[in-house]
């Protein structure tokens, strides 16, 4: 298998993290729209697991390759580097969306 480049390793976790965050906002817009809405202490027990388990999903998916590096290789540049990258093209994202919404407003 072909090595990839830290860069394209940080690319493929932010666009993971979008294409999460995409799936679970479609979900619970589904249920808002065309399903039902969990009222009272069932909505916000689902809300809080939900919540818990989102940072689990998106904390495996931004943190996860770099502790298997770390850990495993006992390695500190590639694993922060993948990380940087992560997290920038996270930022990049979240600007390219903010636009999208000012251009749609």
């Amino acid at each position: 298998m072909k090595k990839l480049n830290l860069s394209t390793i940080g690319l493929l976790q932010a666009l993971g993290l979008t294409i999460y965050c995409s799936l679970i906002v479609g979900i619970l817009s589904w249920f808002e729209k065309g399903f039902f809405a969990p009222p009272g202490f069932l909505g916000l027990l689902l809300m809080l697991v939900l919540l818990v388990f989102s940072a689990a999903v998106t904390g495996s998916i931004v943190f996860g390759y770099s502790a298997y590096l770390f850990l495993k290789y006992k390695k500190t540049k590639e694993p922060l580097s993948i990380l940087a990258f992560t997290l920038l093209y996270c930022l990049a994202i979240i600007m390219i969306i903010t636009v999208l919404i000012a251009a749609l407003a």
